[in-house]
């Protein structure tokens, strides 16, 4: 598979022109994303990046990312694959200074739009990796374990009638 190394971009020539940059890279070049995690397959990272301007002169990247992570599985402790199909809007802003500006914290969370500051040299594969980072579970499972014979949910009853609470003995003890 064939590979385009698109590092670095221009933020504000990209906003400026509306630009779209996108390209892969394989899941193995993405360093603090696998760190952790188990062997990764040779699985593409599929990426754009397109630059916005809105009506007020606002600038914005609109981040695509598409991935398959292997995770493990922290019921049966199996690797499996993860799929990460994410889209990210993000408030390009001339210094840190404008990073947190009036207004900000009055925002619904859902209306809440992330801010980085602009660059002539943005380190693409970077922002990649934070967007997959943030798109992984904080527990990864399954949805049903394949090696387990049956559903957890299967395995623990809630109550089996005729079948006398272990918690009652300790009643029992309360009263003496």
């Amino acid at each position: 598979m064939q590979y385009i190394d698109m590092q670095y971009i221009d933020t504000y020539e990209l906003t400026r022109l509306g630009s779209t940059v996108q390209g892969q890279a394989p899941i193995a070049r993405f360093t603090r994303l696998t760190a952790d995690l188990p062997e990764q397959s040779d699985a593409p990272v599929a990426w754009a990046v397109t630059g916005e301007t809105d009506a007020r002169g606002q600038r914005f990247l609109r981040v695509a990312v598409k991935a398959a992570p292997v995770l493990e599985c922290q019921r049966c402790m199996r690797p499996f694959e993860w799929r990460v199909e994410t889209e990210n809007r993000l408030q390009v802003v001339k210094s840190e200074a404008d990073l947190d500006v009036e207004g900000v914290h009055d925002a619904e969370p859902d209306e809440l739009i992330e801010r980085i500051v602009g660059s002539a040299r943005l380190d693409v594969l970077d922002l990649v990796e934070d967007e997959i980072i943030l798109s992984l579970p904080y527990v990864p499972k399954h949805d049903v374990c394949p090696s387990l014979p049956v559903p957890l949910a299967e395995e623990q009853p809630e109550s089996e009638p005729g079948k006398p609470s272990p918690f009652a003995v300790l009643s029992q003890l309360k009263k003496n």
